[in-house]
């Protein structure tokens, strides 16, 4: 009986005999394996929930925040590849549940030197899409990626000053200088969308940077015409004009792209245009006789007041057009009703009459009763 009770006693036997007779340890780990399985199982659920089209907003809203408290207990469950198809996931799917974003931001943030360039360039850009900005994850993110720049694709650097641009969050680093520097390696690479992307980003930024324009002038040139879109044409260029990098040769060259594309520019794109060239002092005398041409015969109901008030402006500015576009123009600006306008609207389109030299009197008269409108509203 004592050599028994000694035998039990041991430590270790004991251990054994309560993991074969299903005691607290087995038990305890059982529980932390299914803790695990369901975290991952949540996650694949809602990775496949992206993948198919009209997905239920309120499912994906669910498994989410059940996701959100399993992430932080299991952490050291999920890799990098993981959290990767998770932000992809909860982008495309709308879904910004705060205490999922967090934990992955942690989850970044403990194994950054684990993480591959491309998740590090694609989780924040999950982020910004879904508007939310984790500024520890950022400029950490900057930290890290710009010492390591010479090894990013032009996909990276989009999606990563994208990200910035996006959250109006300046890198603390270097982050956009070395990405300058690599996109001198790498610009013929770039493509129509990442270029534009890439130098709107900058310029929302107010990163003038010339390397950049530089390295990205010699690859629209370089660049198929019909890898654009006629919006990506549209912020090129409007990058161009923000950050006045007068490069009239690059600026003909877009124009060229644009000029049997016309009818494909939303109104906004149409707006854009006329304004980065008048800004920049360019001129492409085949675009804007096609311009003038879609202006003067569509419905420009389509146009937001601010929108046609740039375009008669800069057109006027440009000493583009004749009668027939400013009235149409002057035409349609004078059915405005007073409370749409804005003081800017008004300038540029008084000043357009001015330049136009053409005088419309319905557009005068509302433009007086805009004045009073203003006056009274201060």
């Amino acid at each position: 009986m004592h050599g028994v009770t000694r035998f039990a006693a041991n430590p270790v036997v004991r251990t054994v005999q309560r993991a074969l007779q299903g005691g607290p340890s087995a038990g305890k780990s059982k529980a932390t394996s299914c803790q695990k399985e369901r975290a991952l199982d949540l996650s694949r659920k809602l990775v496949e929930l992206a993948r198919r089209r009209g997905s239920d907003k309120a499912a994906a809203a669910n498994i989410a925040h059940a996701l959100a408290r399993s992430f932080k207990s299991e952490f050291s469950t999920f890799q990098a590849q993981d959290v990767v198809q998770l932000a992809t996931a909860l982008q495309k799917l709308r879904q910004k549940n705060v205490m999922l974003l967090d934990a992955m931001a942690s989850h970044v943030l403990r194994g950054i030197v684990a993480y591959p360039l491309y998740a590090l360039c694609n989780i924040p850009n999950c982020f910004a899409r879904l508007g939310y900005l984790h500024r520890q994850l950022m400029d950490a993110v900057a930290s890290h990626v710009s010492e390591r720049a010479d090894k990013l694709t032009p996909v990276d650097i989009a999606s990563l000053v994208f990200a910035y641009a996006e959250l109006a969050h300046h890198p603390r680093s270097n982050l956009l200088e070395a990405c300058a520097e690599q996109l001198q390696n790498c610009y013929l690479e770039v493509g129509g969308p990442n270029c534009a992307i890439i130098l709107n980003s900058y310029s929302r930024l107010s990163e003038c940077n010339p390397t950049v324009f530089y390295s990205l002038s010699r690859s629209v040139v370089h660049t198929p015409p019909e890898s654009f879109e006629v919006h990506h044409i549209s912020l090129i260029m409007n990058a161009y004009a923000k950050c006045a990098v007068r490069k009239s040769q690059t600026m003909n060259v877009l124009g060229d792209f644009l000029t049997e594309r016309v009818h494909e520019l939303s109104p906004q794109n149409v707006s854009n245009i006329v304004h980065a060239f008048s800004r920049l002092s360019c001129y492409n005398v085949q675009l804007f006789q096609n311009l003038v041409t879609r202006v003067a015969s569509e419905d420009l109901k389509a146009y937001k007041l601010y929108e046609l008030g740039v375009l008669c402006h800069n057109l006027a500015k440009l000493k583009s057009g004749g009668p027939t576009v400013y009235n149409a123009m002057f035409g349609e600006l004078a059915t405005r009703p007073p409370e749409a306008w804005e003081p800017k609207a008004v300038a540029q389109v008084l000043d357009a009459l001015r330049r136009s030299t053409f005088r419309h009197e319905a557009l005068l008269a509302r433009s007086s009763a805009v004045l009073n409108f203003l006056d009274f509203s201060l």
